[in-house]
């Protein structure tokens, strides 16, 4: 504003100067110099008043973009504030609608726990007559035990008089059955000619079977096995023609040893034995040639080994 002040006040002074040339050019020439070294100090004044306003603008202008910088930011911050109000709003009406979900779920609640007491108070007057029911009926089962234990005592007698006559027909039935059973076996040694001698005790493996009745002797390993309890008697033959040779043979009942007899071969030179033994049922019996001593058989059937059942016990 002071810059266009400052023009009119020049152009009005020009048009002051022109007149005055015109209208007063028979004055003198000494006020005409004095008015205008007045004029030019005060444009000089005036020029120094349109830079200093100028500065001043410039400051201005800079204060004010500083100005519009900050209100710049201020609306930025708003715009954050605001986001942020939004969401903090969202916020509260999201929980309100929660709680307002959480108040119907406790109502919901609240009306299942008041129907489960109802519930509760029917169910428990259902269990206490249940209970005196119960009582009732353990009173009735605590005389149906009394009876029943009786009756199971009466059992337990008649079932230990059935064992024992059990056990009675059973000694009866295997009486019965051991004295129709017949037991009896004869078999030869070999047909191979010389047997023996050996550095070790060797089982007799009797082959040839002439008699096996009942199949308690087993041609395969050499052994009788009693099928039942009894009295059994077993006899044996041995026989050697080596001259000088020693002729041995022991009998074994479950693997102790219950007979030996032994002879020094001279030509033909035989032996003989038999013994009655009392055997378990399973009991077994067998022959063994004496180790260094040697044995001789063929078709002859030179040495034997024969059992049979005398009565069961």
């Amino acid at each position: 504003m002071r810059g266009s002040l400052l023009l009119i006040l020049v152009f009005c002074l020009s048009g002051t100067w022109a007149q005055g040339d015109r209208e007063g050019a028979d004055q003198g020439s000494q006020t005409s110099g004095l008015t205008r070294k007045d004029i030019w100090d005060e444009l000089r004044a005036l020029r120094d008043m349109v830079v200093e306003q100028r500065v001043e603008v410039r400051q201005t202008k800079a204060e004010l973009q500083t100005q519009r910088d900050k209100v710049a930011a201020l609306e930025k911050e708003n715009a954050v504030m605001s986001s942020r109000l939004t969401a903090a709003e969202n916020k509260v009406t999201a929980i309100t609608a929660a709680l307002e979900a959480t108040k119907t779920e406790q109502q919901l609640l609240k009306n299942k726990v008041e129907e489960a007491e109802r519930l509760i108070t029917v169910q428990t007057t259902e269990v206490t007559s249940l209970v005196s029911r119960v009582t009732n009926s353990e009173k009735e089962v605590q005389e149906l035990t009394k009876e029943v234990t009786s009756h199971k005592e009466e059992l337990d007698v008649s079932k230990t008089e059935l064992q024992l006559t059990k056990n009675k027909l059973d000694e009866i039935q295997k009486t019965i059955a051991a004295s129709d059973m017949k037991l009896a076996f004869s078999a030869g040694l070999s047909n191979s000619g010389k047997i023996g001698p050996f550095n070790t005790e060797t089982p007799l493996i009797y082959s040839r079977v002439f008699t096996n009745i009942g199949e308690a002797y087993n041609p395969t390993t050499g052994i009788f096995t009693a099928p039942i309890k009894g009295v059994y008697y077993f006899r044996f033959t041995a026989f050697n023609n080596k001259n000088g040779e020693w002729v041995a043979v022991n009998l074994y009942h479950n693997g102790q040893r219950i007979l030996h007899n032994s002879e020094l071969a001279t030509g033909h030179t035989f032996i003989a034995n038999g013994l009655i033994l009392q055997l378990e049922q399973g009991s077994v019996v067998s022959m063994r040639l004496q180790q260094n001593c040697g044995l001789y058989d063929d078709s002859s059937t030179l040495n034997t080994f024969s059992g049979f059942l005398l009565y069961p016990l």
